[in-house]
């Protein structure tokens, strides 16, 4: 039996009831670097660190005295170098010619730590791999729920735009046929038989007639503010410095002054942003001061970060705006009217000149270059207009 043991690739310790060596094999003096002799009549603690020997009489000891055996323990044994080694222990005990013996049989376990590593690792890659498929899962249902979404709301947009069609060939014909007959009748009237209407009927014709222009302008201004679209509206690098020195002359001779501060360069269609600046400048000069206050027209600009998410929750993307501010010392209106005036035909001041329709398309035509405008006022005291535009 002792040249079975011998012989046999694993470490063999044989130990008495007080954890002294009896036996020895060949194996664990090898992996160990002791010899028989110097093991022999020594306690296990000459192999065991601190840690260890507290999990030996703790733990290992007291398991086998109590059920004779114990099976698969990791533990740590030490060489004579004090180099630790992991080993896998199993022990027995038995008692012989009245003496109790406990046998351990250990097997070097280096590689465990790493494939107890690898195994945990992939473990971990496996609860990632399926926490991610999880997390893919709840974004693709998200996704087709966006998806259903945008369908519905392009549907509802296709239909709102076949509407507007609709709406504008009524301006265009419907609405516009009737009014040119009135004119052509009223010039009859007027052209013919001057002399055949009475005062009163010259005054009703007049009437008529400044009704049927005032008519004609207010369906051309809403016609022109249903047609407004982004579709093939050519789009480029704007200097909006030139742009409104240009709108600016053009108002300096009816005695507005102007104060112009550098502006930045945005991207949008000219003919729109012309258009939007032109709206504000005569919006500006129409409510202005009555009396000897010369009207005074302010233009400003300057390069904010701004959220290009302007309608969806939580969500933000900080990216360059060019922030112009159009300021004037006119009227003013009640600042709590401030969302009211971006309203189509909406006038706070009736007996002023205009349609209500100017602010309404300049709010228009900044949202079709996806910026934002708003409005700040003080009756008596002016008014500011702060429009976003995007400058890339």
């Amino acid at each position: 039996m002792h040249e079975i043991t011998a012989l046999l690739p694993c470490g063999i310790f044989v130990m008495d009831a007080e954890s002294r060596f009896v036996s020895v094999n060949p194996f664990a003096c090898e992996l160990t670097g002791y010899h028989a002799d110097e093991l022999i009549g020594k306690r296990m603690d000459i192999l065991l660190s601190v840690a260890s020997r507290i999990y030996f009489q703790t733990h290992i000891y007291p398991l086998v005295t109590l059920y004779n055996s114990a099976n698969e323990l990791y533990v740590t044994i030490q060489t004579r170098q004090r180099v630790p080694i992991p080993v896998l222990l199993n022990a027995a005990a038995h008692t012989h010619e009245g003496q109790l013996l406990i046998y351990f049989t250990f097997i070097p376990v280096h590689q465990r730590r790493l494939y107890e590593k690898e195994i945990l690792a992939a473990k971990k890659a496996a609860e990632d791999a399926l926490l991610r498929n999880d997390e893919l899962l709840k974004l693709q249902q998200r996704l087709e729920q966006h998806q259903a979404e945008q369908d519905r709301q392009l549907s509802q947009l296709q239909q709102r735009n076949n509407e507007l069609e609709q709406f504008s060939k009524i301006i265009t014909h419907d609405l516009q046929e009737p009014l040119r007959k009135i004119n052509v009748f009223a010039g009859l009237l007027d052209n013919e038989q001057p002399d055949a209407l009475t005062s009163m009927g010259n005054t009703a014709l007049t009437g008529i007639g400044k009704a049927s222009s005032r008519l004609r302008t207010l369906i051309g201004d809403l016609q022109l503010y249903f047609t407004l679209t982004s579709q093939q509206a050519e789009i480029e690098s704007i200097d909006l410095q030139p742009v409104i020195e240009d709108i600016s002359q053009e108002y300096e001779s009816m005695g507005v002054h102007f104060d112009l501060k550098p502006l930045p360069t945005v991207v949008g269609n000219r003919e729109g942003l012309t258009s939007l600046f032109r709206h504000l400048v005569d919006n500006a000069v129409k409510f202005r001061q009555v009396g000897d206050t010369p009207a005074m027209v302010r233009v400003s600009g300057t390069v904010v970060g701004h959220n290009s998410f302007r309608t969806t929750p939580d969500k933000y993307n900080y990216v360059d705006y060019a922030r112009i501010t159009v300021s004037d010392n006119g009227i003013g209106f009640d600042n709590q009217q401030r969302d009211e005036v971006f309203r189509i035909l909406k006038k706070l001041h009736p007996r002023t000149p205009g349609m209500g329709l100017g602010l309404a398309v300049s709010k228009k035509i900044v949202e079709l270059h996806n910026g934002q405008i708003s409005a700040e006022s003080a009756v008596g005291k002016g008014t500011k207009i702060t429009v976003l535009l995007p400058i890339a």
